[in-house]
């Protein structure tokens, strides 16, 4: 069939012989494909005739790791196919645009952040699979690193290097690959729930880059063979982590500094952050300022900053200049910790609070004197919710604050639609959004909506839904 579009969650689209709407990921507009499953959920079989601009993709993965799907599609075509999909989506906003911000380069390399994982069942590319169905004898067993297969726990798309990955932290997997695999211990198996290598993060920063190790306990020679090898990696800090815990999660408790300090040095608009190595990030630096370009111009300046879904504050504190003080609100605990800490580092007037932002507001309203129009100075708004956008009981007190500007960043547009929906009932007005290619080659796009509220509508009855008992 002939792909003819995107739909609204970048996933190509066409119709069927018999006139059924088929989503097909890794599908490309321009191009005709082969699909088999469901047309709700098609599967991307094969490359009948590609688009007459198609460019090969530069990364040996493409096609099987499950990632960075848009590779054929020239970059200017990227970011035309994401803005025109956005101006669609959030038409009903009747707010101008303005364009969208993207690297001016190629879009490679720019990853600051990789999370790897151990396996001994390799993940088959699609001629690995056919050679196999056809009765060939094709080797899966070994020691890999790399990538989840789409849609499987156990089988590992083998990584020896990421096309997005920065050239740091490809120089450093690179050195660790060849040790590690190398090593006496055995990868995970997770159908075993047997082995030592479990996971492998990689991290960027002002230091260069950050390894973390997570492996099962192990005993005095794993001890030995880690502390012998680290410091041949290349890397400014390695830290090593030990779980039992059968659920496939880069997560355990440290167990050992083998080289550096256990902390990541990072900065956005030129203000210098020290996070802990597990902290959320960014995870493309020139995206992140242009992002934080796009929220500066959009909020202005004034005596306070409300900056919800704060993460740890790294927003709110690149923005600290621009306003007399600033009060957060994140749900993880530790990065509200390391929020405040930088903040006092800075010398930043700031109230930083840890809690759902649903439960935590009313009260923040309270205290900073925001309810009933008691409020003095230019106050601001900042949200930056997860995918599913602000929950009813968080957006509703938004609806009828007394604020000059709420800026919205989505990093799901369709949250941004039925939430801004929402805010124009209640009297507030889009005068405009700008979208930021965070992630060249995928279907991903952040967007940052200016909300103003038009005169007399403070005491205008609240259009949100009442939440779920």
């Amino acid at each position: 069939m002939s792909v003819d579009g995107l739909d609204d969650n970048g996933i190509g689209t066409g119709l069927d012989a018999r006139g059924r709407r088929w989503t097909i990921r890794g599908a490309i507009p321009g191009s005709r494909v082969l699909a088999g499953g469901k047309p709700g959920g098609g599967v991307l079989l094969d490359v009948v005739e590609a688009p007459t601009d198609a460019i090969p993709a530069p990364c040996p993965q493409f096609g099987t790791c499950g990632g960075c799907l848009y590779q054929p599609m020239p970059r200017a075509e990227q970011q035309a196919q994401k803005l025109a999909r956005l101006t669609t989506l959030l038409a009903p906003l009747s707010a101008p645009n303005g364009g969208i911000l993207g690297t001016p380069d190629d879009g490679y390399g720019y990853r600051n952040r990789m999370e790897l994982s151990f396996g001994v069942d390799r993940y088959l590319t699609r001629t690995d699979q056919l050679r196999e169905k056809a009765g060939e004898t094709v080797d899966r067993a070994g020691r890999y690193l790399g990538l989840h297969g789409p849609g499987r726990f156990d089988r590992i798309v083998d990584v020896p290097t990421c096309a997005i990955a920065s050239p740091a932290i490809n120089a450093v997997l690179e050195q660790v690959r060849a040790d590690v695999l190398a090593s006496p211990f055995p990868a995970y198996a997770p159908r075993l729930h047997e082995g030592f290598w479990r996971h492998l993060g990689l991290r960027e920063g002002a230091d260069g880059v950050l390894v973390l190790v997570y492996t099962t306990t192990g005993g005095d020679a794993e001890r030995e063979w880690l502390a012998e090898h680290a410091p041949n990696w290349g890397a400014a800090t390695v830290l090593w982590y030990t779980t039992e815990s059968v659920a496939d999660a880069a997560v355990g408790d440290l167990r050992a500094v083998l080289v550096g300090e256990p902390t990541l040095r990072v900065a956005l608009g030129g203000v210098p952050l020290t996070l802990s190595p597990l902290a959320f990030f960014q995870v493309n630096p020139h995206g992140a300022e242009l992002l934080l370009d796009a929220i500066r111009a959009a909020l202005g300046s004034g005596d306070l900053l409300l900056d919800l879904y704060c993460g740890v504050g790294a927003l709110g504190l690149a923005l600290h200049q621009d306003f007399q003080r600033i009060a957060g609100i994140d749900q993880v605990a530790e990065g509200i910790a390391e929020a405040n800490q930088n903040a006092a580092a800075l010398g930043v007037r700031a109230d930083y609070r840890a809690g759902r932002a649903e439960l935590v507001l009313p009260a923040l309203l309270h205290d900073h004197n925001l309810l009933g129009g008691a409020r003095s100075g230019r106050l601001a708004v900042l949200v930056d919710p997860p995918r599913s956008g602000l929950h009813p009981d968080a957006l509703r007190p938004l609806l009828t604050l007394d604020a000059d500007v709420l800026v919205y960043v989505a990093c799901r547009p369709s949250s941004l639609a039925r939430d801004g929906a929402l805010l124009l009932a209640a009297g507030w007005t889009c005068t405009g959004w700008t979208a930021v290619d965070l992630f060249p080659h995928t279907a991903h796009v952040e967007v940052v909506a200016r909300f103003e509220r038009r005169p007399a509508t403070l005491a205008a009855e609240s259009p949100c839904p009442p939440s779920a008992p």
